[in-house]
């Protein structure tokens, strides 16, 4: 007995839908690796350094308090990058800061770092942010009461 047309078309169907469907599973893998922001420790970056000479890298960590230095005419920051340990990198950007950015914050940069590992050439600056949401306690919040006077004003009375 022949199989029909018609269960040999699905079959067909069925074939290029999965294959499809594994295509797009592997396209979105591939994006969503490119998209993905991985970065070295400045302990790493200075432990690898001589291995990642001539190499495009990202480096995160804090700014450390009290070393960033700014030359408004030439947009030029320099700053230390620190792990908060006893790793340091000083740091070179030319460019506009964000505005969140700050010391004692967390950033991510972008470039290359010396063979020697104490010096890093930014040309790419991201500011890190903080993923917690922290529900306000009784000393950090807004004046409810003027909060309720405003919101619940009730229309003026003809």
């Amino acid at each position: 007995m022949t199989p029909s047309p018609q269960k040999s078309q699905s079959k067909t169907v069925l074939w290029a839908a999965g294959l499809g469907g594994l295509l797009l599973v592997l396209i979105m893998g591939i994006e969503l690796q490119k998209n993905s922001v991985y970065f070295l420790t400045p302990k790493e970056a200075q432990s690898q350094a001589a291995q990642l000479q001539d190499k495009t890298i990202r480096v995160g960590g804090m700014v450390e308090v009290g070393s960033l230095i700014t030359e408004a005419s030439s947009l030029k920051a320099e700053f230390i990058l620190s792990n908060l340990k006893q790793t340091r990198i000083a740091v070179s950007y030319v460019g506009l800061l964000p505005d969140m950015f700050k010391e004692g914050s967390g950033v991510v940069l972008e470039g290359s770092i010396s063979e020697s590992g104490r010096k890093f050439d930014a040309h790419k600056l991201m500011v890190k942010h903080s993923e917690e949401y922290v529900q306000p306690d009784a000393h950090n919040t807004l004046d409810t009461e003027l909060l309720k006077k405003s919101l619940l004003k009730e229309p003026p009375k003809p």
